[in-house]
């Protein structure tokens, strides 16, 4: 009887807790498993107007041609002459596919005018496991870089998709976190939060009492091998397409 009493309050925790997840994971599943495209572009510091003239010229022809978001973000810190051009497509296949956003001539000149303002360049394709939606237009995001340890990537988003509500309730603007799949170590994480001034940055990452922070995030540095990269980016929004 000892035994009975102690393991049905088990069942039904485990049971209400498989529910809630299941929950947060139709919630939250809207807008991931998309893959993302990130080009970093280092731009040589005399030709910014030419780039972001050619950049805006080519997110026009993005948007008529209907290829959906493509925004584009600027380092503000570190190489603050970096660009981030980001978009996105649910599958490879996808990204071959439509119609052409400039005619083959037109193409050939944009991307020979666009190699003379850039210093070097990096392309890194990651999927979206998990997100919070936009609460509006977004003004910076600070990125995260980790590394997760070998064996641990499934664990580790299992633990993030478990606090989703409370990071959603607490205030949060929005969040993303990808894996890379191409152009890094797939063991690399991608986390962004998104914010809308710098005086976010003063204070803790999620609006919580310091004891209930403590409680949620305790033992998520257990998934971590190594330093982190940290770094905020402005969005660019003359430059960028397609909706919030």
């Amino acid at each position: 009887m000892f035994m009975t009493k102690n393991i049905l309050p088990k069942i039904r925790i485990s049971l209400l807790l498989a529910f809630f997840l299941a929950g947060s994971a139709n919630l939250y599943s809207q807008q991931t498993d998309r893959l993302i495209t990130v080009r970093k572009l280092a731009v040589k510091p005399d030709r910014i107007e030419e780039f972001r003239a050619l950049q805006t010229e080519m997110s026009e022809a993005w948007d008529k041609a209907g290829r959906g978001r493509r925004w584009i973000w600027k380092r503000m810190d570190g190489d603050l002459h970096t660009f981030h051009i980001i978009s996105e497509s649910d599958s490879f296949a996808e990204r071959g596919s439509g119609e052409p956003i400039m005619d083959q001539a037109h193409r050939d000149l944009w991307l020979n005018a666009m190699n003379e303002t850039i210093r070097s360049r990096e392309l890194i394709t990651t999927r979206r496991v998990l997100s919070i939606p936009l609460k509006g237009k977004p003004k910076y995001v600070v990125v995260t870089q980790r590394t997760i340890l070998p064996g641990k990537t499934s664990e580790y988003f299992d633990f993030i998709e478990s606090r989703l509500p409370t990071f959603e309730k607490s205030g949060s603007n929005g969040r993303v976190w990808d894996r890379v799949l191409y152009g890094g170590s797939n063991h690399t994480i991608s986390t962004g939060r998104f914010i809308d001034s710098w005086a976010e940055l003063d204070g803790p990452h999620i609006d919580l009492p310091a004891e209930e922070r403590q409680r949620i995030f305790e033992g998520v540095t257990d998934f971590f091998a190594g330093d982190y990269d940290r770094y905020v980016l402005r969005f660019e929004e003359e430059m960028s397409t397609g909706s919030f």
